[in-house]
């Protein structure tokens, strides 16, 4: 069984066969590494208190700047 780093290898010199060196750049070009730090992110996101979001999107309602779609269902919130 091939590791994971033989199977990119291979991949990547099929792939630079395939479409010739100037797409193979331009296809490898699309993907990052991105930045910032997911986990702290989200467990930042995850401990905010439903009802501080729920006030954070009426505020953004009423001000115009968030539409509801048209297909949501809306569900009250008891505070």
């Amino acid at each position: 069984m091939s590791t994971l780093h033989q199977i990119n290898q291979k991949a990547q010199q099929i792939l630079r066969a395939e479409l010739g060196p100037i797409d193979y750049v331009r296809y490898q070009q699309q993907f990052s590494q991105g930045n910032g730090d997911y986990t702290a992110e989200r467990q930042v996101c995850a401990s905010e208190d439903i009802s501080i979001i729920a006030e954070r999107v009426a505020s953004l309602k009423s001000a115009g700047l968030l539409s509801t779609p048209s297909a949501a269902r809306i569900l009250e919130i008891n505070r």
